[in-house]
């Protein structure tokens, strides 16, 4: 384990069910001391839609914030920047960084592609470091790969909880994951035990949707939640299940949280991303590729138990051993290891 002691850590990153603190966590407990800036750190409905789509109107007042929130911390100088996605950090902003923390070691890690977050390429340069989630950007823009991880929440073996489901599906209703779970659901046998919760933000969105998108045409109000699933309950459903169901986005070819998740629960992994074959702790007894167009799941995946994973590996995917990786010594992992 990465030793830190008495160290002095930045830590840039947005909330995303509470990853950022146990990232800060890990940290700490490897004896540093961390500061900790939002990524995207106005969280209103408005907001959070704009900073995705016009980051650059957003990045201004982020940079006060920043600005704000960095005098209160009153470092005189950091060790490490370990910047998350960085979705509102500007160029301006983190050059300031630069300047004012020289001897600091800066860090890239996103764990969303590039291509949904565009306006973070030009800083790549700004950093020592740069880590992706994502195998086509670190192929196109020289960026280590490095997998992403599952948190403290998710580390339980697979027959701690009695199984409630063979199948569970939690997740936001976007793409075209409406179509796939509604073809799911209709197929699956009726013995079959499913949870579904595909959230959805409200009702008008989903009335926009129905009007703009011919899949979700014949989407009815009780096939969404419109309220999130709190992270405790997400992991109380994660475990009385055998499988879980991951559904990335179309423009999407890195593994997401919830692979990550689901190994470190012990569970049986269902997927629409046929890249998951290229990872180490793929098998065919766990991991199960359905087609997004014709989804289908054999009734004896869903049925047969969960195959333990080397300790090694299972290590490898928590987010001890992703820290490891990162503030190491930069060299990244490669596929089928």
């Amino acid at each position: 384990m990465a030793k830190l002691d008495g160290q002095r850590v930045l830590l840039i990153a947005p909330r995303f069910f509470g990853y950022e603190r146990d990232i800060k966590a890990e940290i700490e407990r490897r004896g540093a001391i961390v500061d900790w800036l939002p990524d995207r750190p106005f969280d209103t409905p408005t907001m959070s839609a704009l900073t995705r789509v016009r980051p650059g109107w957003v990045q201004p007042a982020a940079t006060r914030l920043y600005h704000k929130l960095l005098e209160g911390f009153g470092a005189e100088n950091y060790d490490l920047v370990l910047v998350v996605n960085g979705q509102t950090l500007s160029s301006e902003m983190l050059t300031h960084l630069r300047v004012a923390y020289p001897r600091a070691t800066f860090i890239l890690y996103m764990w969303d592609a590039l291509a949904n977050r565009g306006h973070v390429r030009k800083n790549l340069p700004l950093f020592d470091r740069l880590y992706t989630f994502d195998p086509r950007d670190a192929k196109n823009f020289s960026m280590h790969m490095r997998p992403l991880f599952f948190g403290p929440g998710f580390d339980r073996t697979a027959d701690s909880v009695p199984m409630k489901h063979h199948l569970c599906f939690i997740g936001t209703a976007h793409s075209d994951r409406f179509p796939i779970i509604d073809a799911l659901r209709r197929n699956l046998p009726a013995d079959i035990k499913a949870f579904w919760y595909l959230y959805m933000q409200a009702p008008w969105v989903l009335q926009i949707r129905r009007l703009t998108e011919p899949s979700m045409r014949h989407a009815r109000r009780e096939d969404f939640e419109f309220v999130s699933l709190d992270k405790a309950k997400m992991q109380e459903e994660v475990a009385g299940s055998r499988a879980i169901l991951d559904i990335e986005h179309p423009r999407q070819y890195g593994l997401t949280m919830r692979t990550f998740e689901t190994l470190g629960a012990g569970k049986k992994l269902v997927t629409t991303n046929a890249g998951v074959r290229d990872y180490d702790f793929f098998s065919p007894d766990n991991v199960f590729v359905i087609d997004r167009n014709a989804p289908v799941i054999p009734r004896d995946f869903l049925e047969a138990p969960f195959s333990p994973l080397a300790e090694s590996v299972r290590r490898r995917y928590s987010i001890a051993g992703w820290l490891d990786e990162i503030i190491e010594d930069g060299s990244g992992l490669t596929l089928s290891i």
